[in-house]
């Protein structure tokens, strides 16, 4: 938790917060309904107005049930809670230094709990508990969390300015209106810890090994833990390498630019905005934690429960194939996955046999510019292919893909070597960084309506963003896309 006196694992402190708000409430609750003659009267009465009806037990029985399954009762409602806590992006790290609406995510995210429980009582005709119970515990516990969330912001700040601890130092980069905006505003609320170490002069329109070499000099002299770009000159190859600089130096960047701004629009990133222009955050590289054993035995044990739960529509898809069009059932296709190595990815056949030997023909009709090959109604596809594609069910074969460890859930979709050999700016290629995915955050943003510039600006960021939570707000967020079918073809 703390190295040399920086604590690494801020959400940590804000999960501990989270959990004694739950605690608390439940044990309130449990006072106020078995210990006051008017907590009992008011809850019964509540009962009775959400028209709950009656209950099978009443009395010592229900206070024995909540104080001797208050441990499980508990689990259940953290585990409920904080994962929706940590979808609303209230365990960020240090991604913000601008205030953001805790309070209101607290009350969604507790809200939404509510109502998953209720539908949860509701379908399993559940008249045991309360409903009265719960709704109180869960309006307590929005106003213990935000108190405690609170007080622990409180404690942290002042032991930082009192005892030095958990400080870290930024390099900022840019002598304009915005860095100065940046630097003042860092001064007066010290967010997450930052102070501005040293600030370095930039000049987009000269060569940039000079401006990484200074960078690298003071990050080194200051030991600093953040890089803090307040340019917007910089275009988006620049960018790039001094993300690779902060790779180097095992630090994170902020980012102030408005050439990335499809992260915001098409993808919906939450970030930071400084005098109206988004200044994004770009965490250290994980690493390549694909090849970890602990990490790869629940994705392919996954992978192989969603083949064999799905293997009835499966058969459906291959005999639909093959009876509407000759030809064999399965595309086998090379793609370029990580570290530009090739593989053959599956897929179902979704067009008109050896329909791929024809797209040097038809190049002058590609609707993707350069990187991609898409074209929005492709006389190739058949029209069974036409209805796999639109709700991505062709792509049910590349849990064989994920199976073999070739692939992964959630990471940059792999493209032909026709697409990879129309790179055109040497940063693209940092897409290779990871495993390729079933879905990724292009997926989610768009799919084919997203060129292939953004797409690698998409790719860039997952790649150094990339955690759990990311990736099951993708994964989610895949399900909505494809029932939709948005940017399919």
């Amino acid at each position: 938790m703390f190295i040399k006196g920086k604590i690494t694992n801020l959400w940590l402190f804000q999960f501990l917060a989270d959990f004694a708000a739950i605690v608390a409430a439940y044990y309130s609750v449990l006072l106020f309904r078995f210990h006051s003659d008017f907590g009992a009267s008011a809850l019964n009465a509540l009962n009775q107005l959400f028209g709950a009806g009656a209950t099978v037990f009443s009395g010592d029985t229900y206070q024995s049930f909540y104080v001797i399954n208050a441990p499980r009762i508990i689990g259940y409602l953290t585990i409920t809670i904080c994962l929706l806590y940590a979808l609303r992006d209230l365990y960020p790290g240090r991604r913000f230094i601008r205030k953001r609406p805790v309070a209101w995510n607290i009350i969604v995210a507790n809200v939404i709990a509510l109502a998953f429980f209720y539908a949860y009582f509701y379908l399993r005709r559940n008249v045991f508990h309360p409903r009265s119970f719960l709704g109180l515990l869960i309006v307590l516990n929005i106003v213990y969390c935000a108190s405690f969330r609170g007080t622990i912001e409180r404690l942290l700040d002042f032991a930082r300015e009192t005892f030095g601890v958990d400080r870290h130092g930024a390099i900022l980069v840019g002598f304009n209106e915005d860095a100065d905006f940046i630097d003042q505003y860092i001064k007066e609320t010290h967010a997450g810890g930052l102070h501005v170490a040293a600030r370095v002069g930039s000049d987009s329109t000269k060569d940039i090994s000079e401006l990484i070499s200074s960078i690298g000099h003071k990050a080194v002299e200051t030991k600093a833990d953040f890089l803090i770009i307040a340019d917007k000159t910089f275009s988006v190859s620049q960018i790039m390498q001094l993300l690779e600089l902060g790779e180097t130096l095992d630090i994170a960047v902020k980012v102030l630019s408005d050439k990335m701004n499809v992260l915001i629009n098409q993808a919906k990133i939450p970030v930071d905005t400084i005098r109206g222009c988004p200044l994004v955050h770009f965490e250290v590289p994980a690493g390549n934690r694909e090849f970890n054993f602990f990490n790869r035995v629940p994705r392919v044990l996954f992978a192989g429960m969603v083949l064999v739960a799905t293997l009835p529509f499966t058969l459906l898809i291959a005999a639909l194939v093959k009876l509407t069009s000759p030809g064999p059932v399965f595309f086998v296709q090379e793609r370029i996955g990580v570290n530009r190595k090739p593989f053959q990815m599956f897929k179902f056949r979704t067009m008109y046999d050896r329909a791929d030997e024809l797209q040097a023909e038809i190049e002058e009709l590609n609707e993707s510019g350069r990187g991609l090959f898409k074209i929005r109604k492709d006389a190739r596809v058949t029209p069974v292919g036409r209805l796999l594609r639109r709700f991505s069910l062709d792509e049910l074969l590349q849990l064989l893909n994920v199976m073999r460890g070739e692939m992964t859930l959630v990471g940059p979709r792999p493209l032909p070597r026709r697409d990879f050999q129309n790179y055109y700016e040497e940063w693209h290629y940092s897409r290779h960084a990871g495993l390729p995915g079933l879905t990724c955050l292009w997926q989610v943003s768009g799919r084919s309506d997203v060129d292939f510039h953004n797409m690698c600006i998409l790719d860039v960021y997952y790649l150094r963003n990339r955690n759990w939570i990311l990736d099951l707000r993708i994964f989610l967020k895949t399900f909505w896309v494809v029932l939709f079918a948005k940017g399919a073809y």
